[in-house]
């Protein structure tokens, strides 16, 4: 899958956040979360839901293509790679 990543702004500036845009909608993408734990809100004006596994935390908007992925402080940078890497090999 090919996608857009950004390093997504907020008020903490050692913040381990990156916002990635995605060719598909959040409920898609939600469907190829294996092994992850996903929790879909629908109670909200835009429902949204969150995925959460090895410390790794994504947030999105369902109908949206824009997810905000938390990476764990101690090694974000090699979970951001290997969840590249992974984003890469999806099929889309």
């Amino acid at each position: 899958m090919k996608f857009e990543v950004k390093k997504a702004e907020n008020c903490f500036t050692n913040s381990r956040s990156y916002e990635y845009m995605l060719p598909i909608d959040g409920q898609t993408f939600c469907t190829m979360l294996d092994n992850w734990v996903v929790k879909e809100y629908h109670k909200y004006r835009r429902p949204m839901f969150t995925a959460d596994k090895d410390d790794i935390n994504i947030k999105g908007i369902l109908k949206a293509s824009i997810v905000k992925v938390s990476f764990p402080e101690n090694c974000w940078e090699s979970e951001k790679a290997d969840f590249e890497r992974w984003l890469t090999s999806l099929m889309v």
